[in-house]
């Protein structure tokens, strides 16, 4: 699935720069974001760390940075379900997440990015088990709809989800510190892996949020890490996020995606 970020590529992962800090939530301009892929690969480059593109419903941008191979990386893709749920699904392989996204997500998307597809929490489930993948909630307590209490008529769904899922983010960028002690707390008693990303839809906050591993990562190990909880640590910032700062952005950014042809 070519796109811009493509060119000057290079397919084999480059396993002496392995790191041990990952972003594991980061938006691009193939959905919601700012950042190219060049420009998240160059500041994780900085950093010292290794990150995964999620896009909304979109996997060129993820696909682009796994194959350039100069960061530690997994393909990987948010996915907005029918109930409005979000779930982020981290693949072994490259083959198994184009697979999954050419039969379970180009199909049923609309014409945006940012629309949720006609697909329940089960459906997607199930679709992502017939693959080595890793199955995480993101955000669970985010406002609005994205909060996994709100609504009594998807609670069985969204515990179903919960339970069959492997990982939940308890450390999200975007959100409060009430919002991921709620987190973690579910994490520790449905006893699912620890995640922490930034939540990046710009390029300053890239890297922001990470996972701390008790090795050296690559692209080709980040999986069985991830799978087999091999987390040290979880470190993030301590202030409160700007909430009028970072909604506003959110609104300009998305009606520039929607004037856009």
């Amino acid at each position: 699935m070519p796109g811009p970020d493509q060119e000057d590529s290079s397919a084999a992962v480059i396993l002496d720069d392995a790191v041990s800090l990952i972003d594991t939530h980061i938006h691009t301009v193939y959905s919601d974001g700012t950042a190219t892929v060049r420009e998240v690969e160059d500041i994780c480059l900085d950093q010292g760390i290794g990150g995964c593109i999620t896009d909304h419903n979109e996997i060129r941008g993820s696909l682009a940075l796994y194959d350039r191979g100069r960061i530690p990386t997994l393909p990987a893709i948010e996915l907005g379900s029918r109930e409005r749920i979000e779930l982020m699904l981290f693949f072994r392989r490259p083959e198994a997440c184009e697979n999954f996204f050419l039969a379970h997500v180009e199909p049923y998307r609309k014409k945006r990015w940012y629309t949720f597809l006609p697909r329940s929490l089960d459906h997607l489930v199930n679709a992502a088990r017939e693959h080595d993948v890793l199955i995480s909630v993101p955000h669970p307590y985010a406002p609005l709809w994205k909060n996994i209490e709100s609504g009594k008529r998807r609670s069985g769904a969204v515990l179903r989800v919960l339970n069959r899922a492997d990982g939940i983010e308890v450390l999200n960028g975007a959100l409060t510190r009430r919002a991921n002690r709620r987190a973690w707390y579910l994490c520790r008693r449905l006893r699912k892996v620890p995640l922490a990303g930034s939540d990046s839809h710009d390029l300053e906050t890239v890297g922001s949020v990470v996972v701390a591993f008790d090795r050296a990562v690559n692209s080709v190990n980040l999986f069985d890490c991830l799978k087999k909880h091999q987390i040290c640590s979880l470190f993030g910032p301590w202030h409160r996020p700007r909430y009028m700062a970072n909604t506003w952005q959110g609104v300009k950014r998305h009606t520039l995606k929607f004037i856009t042809p």
